[in-house]
């Protein structure tokens, strides 16, 4: 099926030069006033077919009148046109079809069978009414019989390309569900990372307090506050823990460094061609999730630089913050275009970074911008301290 942005241009271009196909001769030969005047109803049934993409329910309507104004007039003046399949005029029976296809293919069922009843109804009408036969003739059964097949594979092919596109759809949901699994996963395991160094200190420094209690009770409590300061960012990183532990391998390595963690990866990205240049102001220190989600944000929209941007000259890596935000900010000055990397994408980058970013609750956005793409996330981190 053709996608909804190109379907009316071309049913449009293919219904027009059909029609040229089938007047045409007849002026040629001559031209009666008669037959003139019933191309304005083959015309309107033609416009329900392009418009049919967008607005399947007007189609059905036009196309129906359309099509029962054109039987009573051909019938009241006598205007024989050429038939093809139907009782209709080629234009009028591909337009038919067309509509027909488009409604079952697009359509809830009892809606679609409603709307091919309305064009069958409107088609059976042409054929009794529209030329004088005998309705009890062997000629009009055939020709019923016809104009039934040719409506039931039409049916048939809307049917099998609906349940293509649906298993595609199915397909696509359980791809991106996924990846925003693996995604939930992946972060889940280094936010146990980071709750258990928080823990960690805990424990040591409890474990200290246990072991001067006795001794010097002052001392004991000078250690509280921090194990209340450990355990407050224990919490604050444990409310973002979602989901289960991945037993795997993590997907890339990082250290407690952010700063050295981008670094390395734009000094990657140069050497693999990519011409990349970093503006990184940060505090010292950064929130140990927030920093490994940067850093796979940065990771991979350079990757999606190298294998979609279409000839870039500047990759810019930007990193600010604000005492409530840290902003990333990855932009190439591409020609305009993703190109499609041989053998197909067959990943779901754009997915994963926007399910991280949301999980901790900031904001994601990416789009071309200027011909080029941009990735941008804003993740609020309030200034604590790793």
């Amino acid at each position: 099926m053709l996608t909804a942005l190109r379907a009316p241009l071309f049913i449009a271009l293919g219904l027009a030069a059909l029609w040229l196909f089938q007047t045409l001769p007849l002026y040629y030969r001559f031209a009666r006033l008669t037959t003139v005047g019933m191309q304005p109803f083959i015309l309107l049934t033609c416009v329900a077919a392009v418009i049919c993409v967008k607005r399947p329910v007007a189609a059905v309507v036009l196309a129906t009148i359309a099509a029962g104004c054109g039987t009573v007039y051909a019938r009241a003046y006598h205007v024989s046109e050429p038939t093809f399949l139907s009782p209709l005029t080629p234009a009028e029976t591909v337009a038919f079809l067309i509509i027909i296809m488009w409604v079952v293919y697009d359509s809830e069922p009892g809606a679609a069978a409603f709307e091919v009843a309305l064009l069958c109804i409107s088609a059976t009408f042409a054929l009794v009414y529209r030329d004088a036969v005998n309705l009890y003739s062997s000629e009009l059964r055939l020709n019923f019989a016809l104009c039934v097949a040719v409506v039931g594979v039409a049916v048939m092919v809307a049917i099998y390309f609906r349940a293509r596109a649906g298993m595609r759809r199915r397909e696509l949901t359980a791809a991106i569900t996924d990846a925003q699994r693996a995604e939930r996963v992946e972060l889940a395991r280094e936010l146990h990372d980071v709750v258990a160094h928080h823990v960690t200190g805990m424990v040591v420094q409890a474990q200290a307090a246990m072991v001067v209690s006795d001794n010097d009770p002052m001392a004991a409590h000078r250690l509280l506050p921090g194990i209340v300061n450990s355990g407050t960012d224990a919490l604050a990183a444990m409310r973002r823990l979602v989901g289960t532990l991945r037993e795997s391998e993590p997907l890339y390595t990082a250290t407690t460094d952010l700063h050295a963690d981008v670094r390395a990866a734009v000094d990657r990205a140069q050497q693999a061609g990519i011409p990349a240049r970093l503006l990184m102001q940060l505090p010292d220190s950064v929130p140990q999730e927030v920093g490994r989600t940067v850093l796979r944000l940065v990771q991979e929209s350079l990757t999606n630089v190298h294998k979609h941007a279409n000839d870039p000259t500047d990759v810019s890596v930007e990193l600010t913050s604000t005492p409530e935000t840290l902003r990333l900010r990855v932009k190439d000055d591409g020609k305009g275009g993703r190109v499609v990397p041989i053998g197909g994408s067959g990943g779901y980058g754009l997915v994963g970074m926007r399910e991280r970013v949301e999980l901790l609750g900031g904001l994601f956005s990416a789009g071309e911008v200027g011909g080029g793409w941009q990735v941008l996330a804003e993740l609020p981190w309030g200034g604590i301290e790793a």
